[in-house]
């Protein structure tokens, strides 16, 4: 078995596509994937994706001076599962987030809608054997 694959087909840790876990949603950069995972496959771009955006939001907390815990505490009840410690594990890649997430966070945060907006945010379009033989070359 693969590490794009589980027993469960929808659920995944996302850090445990990268390289370097704790890389996740704390850089700029992108994830190196792990050994054996298909940079390719969607489980990867959307643990990719998922970096993208939780680094966004802790940079947009950061430079607002606002904690973890108090972003958490101000929307425990206006966001359904906001919690502190689901926030972490999102934060980190311990956990999937889901879509709700994303467009709460859309709605709260200018560099969230940016990032998404971005094309270099989102794989080629072009046909997966294009892609895959161009990776090939590099």
């Amino acid at each position: 078995m693969t590490k794009t694959e589980s027993s469960s087909p929808t659920t995944f840790a996302p850090n445990s596509l990268a390289a370097v876990r704790r890389q996740f949603g704390k850089s700029a950069a992108n994830l190196v994937a792990a050994d054996e995972v298909d940079t390719l496959g969607a489980r990867f771009q959307a643990a990719q994706l998922q970096h993208q955006i939780s680094n966004t939001v802790r940079e947009a907390l950061l430079s607002s001076g606002t904690t973890l815990d108090a972003y958490a505490a101000k929307y425990r009840d206006a966001i359904p599962g906001m919690s502190y410690d689901r926030l972490v594990r999102i934060l980190r890649g311990e956990t999937q987030m889901q879509l709700a997430d994303v467009v709460t966070w859309t709605q709260q945060f200018a560099s969230v809608r940016a990032l998404l907006l971005s094309e270099q945010t989102w794989p080629s379009a072009m046909p997966l054997e294009v892609v895959r033989e161009l990776a090939a070359s590099d």
